[in-house]
């Protein structure tokens, strides 16, 4: 005897469709390797797919079908985690309860606003996601077939994975297949439905349609998906952020709610954007362009400002190198970055708006102590155990539009306390001392020649960053320096031209080469300061490099050689003097600026995490150890739970009315009477002595887009009121599901007809009147 496959109303190639694509998107979570144990998503939703698959195609109501659903789901899940990522020696109830457990932990830390690091709620969570992916896909498919049910969940879940990865595995072609599926699976469903309906009519159709309408559906995903690839991507654009930034502020917050309450997933560094490398080099010219890099937000201008990026360590060759240290992961609940302390040193805070796609660099003005971001810390360590911070990575790509808060300690040291800080320079300053022997003996001469006169470091940095601005011309489309020549003597002696990497470079091993310790940082100039917006508006011409010197007790702090931009002016110190003056206008800006009470006075040396001691700021606006609701102020939370409840609302809303809608258009006389309540709407008014024939027609000359649909509901009431025993051939809500979008259309014209009468009369009027 042969077996033989039961035939399926829908077709089997519709049921293989639907289940690759909630396959397609579990195996491209699988790929990007977020975490371990992950092919257990395809068991869970191939599971939940063909449970689904079974309620559908049996007697159950919907409630009930959902209800063994849920059974079978938790029990799936809780069988597949337990097996998975519970210890085998384990029994079964520990393994339940330990479940639980981190469930109940997961949602302490949603409310509390702590840190999850447990990768097993992210499985836990994910596979009920794919439960719910799968058996809805089925259901959708087999009992009330709804297409987009089908496609968008499981497309925008796949969407959201590719956007988001950056590590080395295509994923983009998981979303090439899906969509392709997604054509095939609409296209077969429609003619699955038209395959009905011709068979109930006794129309007869060739068996070869099937196969010709799928290939021309995947002819044309295929042309669609290749006129997308081909498309250009667009750019960063300041003027469109402004408009659309008050919009993406809760995409971001669920963004940052996301990236705490998973922390556990895998990042990748790779596929970033970034301008700068863990080297720097002395080369030709440079091309930066003048696209958008970022705004940065202020409570006012600052003194001064940079950028910061990557700090440089070690000469070698005509390049710099960044020091190399351990990098390690900081998440914003564990307060902020453990750095020496320095004395003059103001807290500030910015708001950094990114426009580099694909970016993983966290800007800031130096020194960066904490970031509302999970980040990468580069780091060394001092003879105390305090981090010296080398680079500041998002542990997550930033995309464009992506905000993020920073604090930074900002030098504020005045001109006398430089001078009077002395020399006595702490071990782990060594590798900053630095001179290589390939430096030659003029450049040495020149840095002893220019510094003689002077005894104070600050003195000797002020008089080399002075006579670099004096005369070396600035100049970024020099020539590579001859390979026989070093690059700092080519620029200080024979070509006297150069830009900023240059003069950053020149200063440092001059100051290295007086036993100051120095290191070149690269990163961002100030940029334009917008003063309505108080924004620093920072843009690929803004790529600069700059020097910092270590001064005992105050840390490194900032000098500017580069002829093109403006030097920091310190205040002088002397008779109390604290003034600096705004780089633009020349204006005194006096520490602590208006709006900031952070400054930290000299010998306040506090733990940065001691909020007790100092009143150093809350990465979130707020007061520490003011619970997860001392985020938002009153207004904010009364507005969110508002928000919440409107929300509920609305959906228990549309939940009853998508009942009460679905039971009157399943009810042929109810389907009837609303077609004559359309007629009353449309203003064409029906009379008793018509026939529901000529009602139907009335309706049908007015709507001419609906007239098939609008008799085939007028037949089915005469064959319901006039012939009991006849069958309906026709399902009343098929018909509602074309007709409605058309009487909508009919109406919504009709009203604005009406406005647009109603003005006119007013304007008559009006001009009746005058």
């Amino acid at each position: 005897m042969k077996f033989k496959i039961p035939p399926l109303r829908e077709g089997w190639s519709t049921f293989f469709l639907a289940w690759a694509m909630v396959l397609t998107a579990g195996y491209a979570i699988y790929q990007a390797e977020l975490t371990a144990g992950m092919q257990i998503l395809l068991i869970i939703g191939s599971v939940g797919y063909l449970a689904g698959f079974a309620l559908a195609r049996s007697r159950f109501t919907g409630q009930t079908a959902a209800l063994f659903a849920l059974v079978y789901g938790l029990f799936t899940m809780g069988y597949v985690l337990g097996a998975k990522f519970m210890p085998p020696d384990m029994l079964w109830a520990e393994r339940i309860s330990g479940l639980l457990g981190q469930q109940r932990d997961w949602v302490e830390n949603l409310i509390s606003g702590g840190t999850n690091r447990n990768p097993i709620v992210f499985a836990a969570h994910t596979s009920l996601i794919f439960w719910l992916l799968g058996y809805s896909a089925a259901w959708y498919t087999f009992r009330k077939l709804r297409v987009w049910r089908v496609v968008l969940p499981s497309g925008i879940l796949l969407l959201s994975i590719v956007y988001y990865y950056f590590g080395p595995k295509p994923l983009f072609a998981y979303l090439g297949l899906y969509l392709i599926m997604a054509m095939l699976y609409i296209t077969r469903t429609y003619l699955a439905e038209q395959e009905q309906a011709w068979r109930t009519a006794a129309v007869r159709y060739e068996r070869a349609t099937t196969f010709n309408f799928l290939r021309a559906g995947l002819g044309l995903a295929t042309a669609a998906l290749l006129v997308a690839w081909m498309l250009p991507t667009l750019s960063a654009s300041a003027t469109m952020n402004d408009a659309l930034s008050g919009t993406n502020q809760p995409w971001r917050k669920f963004q940052n709610n996301w990236t705490r309450l998973y922390s556990s997933l895998r990042s990748y560094g790779t596929g970033v954007n970034d301008p700068y490398a863990d080297s720097l080099p002395l080369g030709g010219p440079r091309n930066v362009g003048d696209s958008l890099i970022m705004d940065v937000y202020v409570n006012e201008q600052l003194p001064y400002a940079y950028w910061q990026s990557t700090v440089f360590q070690t000469y070698e060759g005509g390049q710099w190198r960044a020091p190399e240290g351990d990098r390690v992961i900081h998440v914003p609940d564990e307060g902020l970055l453990d750095v020496p302390l320095a004395a003059s040193r103001q807290v500030i805070t910015q708001t950094v708006l990114n426009f580099l796609p694909n970016s993983g660099i966290i800007y800031g003005m130096p020194e960066i102590i904490g970031t509302d971001r999970q980040i990468f810390v580069t780091r060394q360590y001092d003879e105390r155990g305090k981090s010296l911070v080398n680079l500041v990575q998002s542990r997550y790509i930033l995309q464009q539009g992506d905000a993020y808060e920073v604090s930074s300690r900002y030098s504020i040291a005045d001109e006398k306390s430089l001078r009077e800080a002395g020399q006595f320079y702490p071990a782990w300053t060594a590798p900053y001392l630095q001179v290589p022997d390939s430096i030659t003996p003029q450049t040495l001469a020149l840095a002893a020649e220019i510094t003689a006169p002077y005894s104070s470091a600050y003195d000797k940095a002020i008089a080399i960053q002075d006579y670099l601005r004096a005369n070396i011309k600035y100049n970024d489309q020099i020539a590579a320096p001859p390979n026989e020549v070093e690059p700092i003597h080519y620029v200080l002696f024979d070509l006297k031209e150069g830009y900023c990497n240059y003069y950053a470079s020149a200063m440092a091993i001059m100051l290295r080469s007086q036993g100051i310790p120095a290191r070149v940082v690269a990163g961002y100039a100030a940029g334009q300061f917008i003063e309505d917006a108080n924004v620093y508006r920072v843009r690929a011409s803004d790529a600069h490099t700059w020097v910092e010197a270590y001064f005992p007790r105050y840390g490194w702090v900032q000098f500017e050689p580069t002829a093109s931009v403006t030097t920091i002016t310190r205040p002088t110190g002397e008779g109390g003097d604290t003034t600096f003056l705004n780089p633009n206008t020349g204006a005194p800006i006096t520490p602590p600026l208006p709006g900031r009470d952070e400054l930290l006075a000299e010998d306040d040396f506090l733990d940065p995490n001691d909020r007790q001691g100092a009143d150093l700021p809350n990465l979130n606006g707020t007061a520490a150890g003011s619970g997860w609701l001392g985020q938002y102020n009153t207004v904010t939370v009364w507005r969110m739970i508002a928000g919440v409840v409107v929300i509920l609302l609305s959906a228990v809303a549309f939940y009853l009315a998508n009942i009460l809608n679905t039971r009157v258009e399943t009810d042929v006389v109810q389907s009837y009477d609303r077609l004559a309540k359309w007629s009353d709407w449309l203003g064409q008014p029906t009379a008793s002595t018509q026939t529901p024939y000529e009602r139907a027609e009335q309706l049908a000359s007015a709507v001419p887009e609906g007239r098939q649909p609008i008799r085939n509901l007028a037949h089915m009431f005469v064959v319901r009121s006039y012939s009991p025993t006849a069958a309906s051939t026709t399902n009343p809500q098929t018909e509602w599901r074309t007709l409605r979008p058309v009487l909508v259309r009919h109406a919504l014209r009709r009203g604005w007809e009406r406005v647009q009468r109603i003005a006119q009369r007013l304007n008559r009027f009006l001009r009746g009147r005058v």
